[in-house]
């Protein structure tokens, strides 16, 4: 685990403040077209409009420790890298980032075996080989380390049945 500043970083590369916003749908789905993230999209028009360059989206890691506290750390991963792991769910928190959950009991060497095991398969496009690679280093750093203790938890997935109903306004 390489070091770094303790936190997480500045999503725009430099300090924020958390704002509550209502907006129509249409206004929400116009800034996602911008970006996936409405936050950035505004952050992109504001640029603009004042003549600014935009700030380039600092890429997100593929795989990192998330930290949750000063002693514990969450793995989160870019979800479009990590499909198909057996065994493997992919819990989404938001277009660029997911926490991994087993499927069943498992460990920290049963991700490795894991990424190993897609690894093996022919099939892999290269961009996804080297993602995994990277990944399987990682994982494999974080197994080995003395400085850190890895350990399993289990967690509550809540799942709808059915998809979400678009809320109709009454012209608030």
């Amino acid at each position: 685990m390489s070091p770094r500043a303790r936190g997480r970083p500045h999503k725009f590369g430099r300090p924020g403040r958390v704002l509550a916003l209502t907006l129509p749908e249409d206004a929400v789905e116009s800034l996602r077209q911008i970006h996936a993230d409405p936050a950035w999209a505004i952050v992109t028009l504001t640029e603009k409009a004042a003549g600014q360059k935009p700030p380039a989206a600092r890429p997100r890691p593929l795989i990192e420790l998330a930290e949750l506290s000063p002693r514990l750390s969450l793995i989160v991963v870019d979800p479009a890298s990590f499909r198909n792991l057996p065994g493997i769910a992919v819990i989404r928190m938001s277009p660029t980032a997911a926490f991994l959950a087993f499927d069943g009991a498992g460990g920290i060497a049963n991700l490795e075996v894991a990424i190993g095991d897609r690894l093996a398969e022919p099939h892999l496009r290269p961009r996804e080989r080297e993602h995994l690679e990277q990944a399987l280093q990682e994982v494999r750093g974080w197994r080995r380390s003395r400085n850190l203790k890895v350990s399993t938890r289990s967690i509550v997935v809540v799942e709808s049945r059915r998809r979400a109903r678009k809320r109709v306004s009454s012209g608030d």
